[in-house]
C-alpha cells in the first residue's frame, strides 16, 4: 500500500512538472529539466507525509480503544459491586457472564496490542476486528447488566 502511494506521488510529481501551466509558454517549460534526485526528494517527502498521517491516525484510534477498554473495566467493576450487595445467588448468576466478559475484554486487549506492532495494511484489518470485538463486548455487557438492574 505504501509503495502504491509512493508510485502515485512520483507519477503526479512528474506529470505536474511536465504539464504546461495555463498561460505559460510551452517552450519555456521544455527547457526546464528535473533531476532524478529532485524527483526522489519530492516522492520521499510525500511518503513521509502519508506515513506521518497514518501514524497519527493509528495513535488516535489506539488511544480511543484503550479508553473504551478502561471504561468497560470500570463499568464491570461497578457491576460486580452491585451484584455483591445482592448476595450469593446473584454472585453465582454473574459468575459465568462475568467470566465471558473478562475473556472478551482480554481478547480485545490482545488485539489492540497486536495492532500496535502492525504495519498499515495489517492494521486496517485488525482495526475492523477490534471494532467488532468492542461492539460485541459492549453488547454483552449491556445484556448482563440489564439482568442486575436495581
Amino acid at each position: 500500500m505504501r509503495q502504491l502511494k509512493l508510485i502515485i506521488a512520483v507519477v503526479m510529481a512528474l506529470g505536474l512538472m511536465h504539464a504546461p501551466g495555463i498561460g505559460q509558454d510551452q517552450s519555456a517549460e521544455k527547457k526546464k529539466s528535473v533531476s532524478p534526485s529532485e524527483v526522489k526528494t519530492d516522492s520521499g517527502e510525500a511518503a513521509k507525509t502519508t506515513d506521518s498521517s497514518f501514524h497519527q491516525k493509528k495513535e488516535r484510534y489506539q488511544k480511543k480503544a484503550e479508553e473504551k477498554l478502561l471504561r468497560f473495566e470500570d463499568k464491570l467493576k461497578r457491576l460486580y459491586v452491585r451484584v455483591e450487595k445482592r448476595g450469593l445467588k446473584a454472585k453465582e448468576k454473574i459468575s459465568h457472564a462475568g467470566d465471558d466478559l473478562k475473556k472478551k475484554s482480554e481478547s480485545a486487549k490482545n488485539k489492540l496490542n497486536a495492532m500496535k506492532e502492525s504495519g498499515e495494511e495489517k492494521w486496517e484489518k485488525a482495526r475492523g476486528e477490534l471494532d467488532s470485538l468492542l461492539k460485541d463486548l459492549e453488547h454483552s455487557y449491556n445484556r448482563t447488566a440489564a439482568k442486575f438492574k436495581d
